[in-house]
């Protein structure tokens, strides 16, 4: 759909960021919209007070609407979602009476990485099949019961949120792979990487674990397995360094489980040096763990939070 072909509307304002009222959800931002036919367009803020690490996450519960960000255009059905950087230029256009929840979710606790979240923004449908059938029911029970929430179970639902949207990338990443008719010509290699992802999964905690010990393991030379990889869009260190981030970053985010240290965590799931983990769990998430840790067992009450939004400021 071309930008020429969506007529403008006579109203433009940043009621998805600004204007409307919005209820906090563990470390999410919910807000309800509904009216006619108009435009909720944004940021309006300058650049020095937008919200921070910001993304932005809308399902459609009633009418019809077009996306525009970026110099593209995308129509929205009911039961559709909708995610937007909500630090660049973009406006939903309402085409009649309509109703949409908007959650707005700090990038930290997204735990994308920026090349990764690009696969993110535009609409995703509900009408097929993938983790888009799991994530719109979920964001719209929460966003019709909010307020019936305990502070504990809200974390963890908005947790299940970003584990959802982080599911949604690889999916999504591993479909524009598929779809690029790159020719796999080497089954075996195919199949020798899924046996070592299953090997590495199943031996994270092992800090023995390196690309000899696997290479070993599975009688091929550390050559074969660095070019096994390469398809992957990764290097075997890298990605163990990344299954490791990601088991971290759960288990800290367990409320209930957050007697262990974060040092003892690290040790668990096969970091040698605590300061090493720090710094690349920092890298990562743009928050160091002992914040992610308080973040989500303490109800993110200890997070600074910008002043006009209320997003927590996880990034600093």
């Amino acid at each position: 759909m071309s930008l020429a072909s969506v007529a403008p509307s006579s109203v433009d304002q940043d009621r998805l960021a600004q204007e409307e009222p919005s209820q906090r959800f563990g470390f999410l931002r919910v807000t309800t919209v509904e009216g006619g036919a108009q435009n909720l367009v944004g940021p309006t803020a300058p650049p020095g007070r937008r919200p921070a690490g910001a993304i932005g996450v809308g399902i459609h519960i009633k009418g019809t609407a077009v996306l525009v960000q970026d110099d593209r255009a995308q129509r929205c059905a009911p039961g559709d979602v909708f995610v937007i950087d909500m630090a660049r230029p973009y406006t939903v256009r309402e085409l009649g009476d309509f109703r949409l929840h908007f959650f707005r979710i700090p990038v930290a606790a997204l735990g994308v990485p920026d090349e990764d979240r690009t696969v993110l923004w535009g609409v995703h449908r509900q009408s097929g099949d993938g983790v888009v059938q799991l994530l719109a029911p979920l964001l719209e029970a929460i966003a019709d019961s909010v307020a019936s929430y305990s502070q504990h179970v809200a974390h963890r639902l908005a947790g299940s949120v970003t584990d959802l949207l982080g599911t949604l990338v690889s999916e999504r990443t591993v479909s524009e792979r598929t779809d690029s008719g790159a020719p796999d010509d080497n089954a075996d290699r195919t199949g020798m990487v899924r046996r070592i992802r299953s090997f590495v999964n199943e031996n994270l905690g092992d800090r023995e674990l390196s690309p000899e010990m696997i290479a070993a393991h599975h009688h091929v030379s550390v050559r074969y397995l660095h070019k096994a990889f390469v398809s992957e869009g990764t290097t075997i260190s890298r990605w163990i360094q990344q299954r490791r981030l990601e088991e971290c970053r759960r288990e800290l985010a367990r409320l209930g489980q957050a007697t262990s240290s974060v040092a003892a965590v690290a040790k668990r799931w096969g970091f040698v040096n605590a300061a090493h983990f720090s710094r690349s769990f920092r890298a990562a998430y743009g928050i160091s763990p002992s914040d992610w840790l308080r973040v989500r067992s303490a109800g993110g009450s200890t997070a600074p939070h910008d002043q006009d939004t209320g997003v927590p400021l996880l990034a600093g």
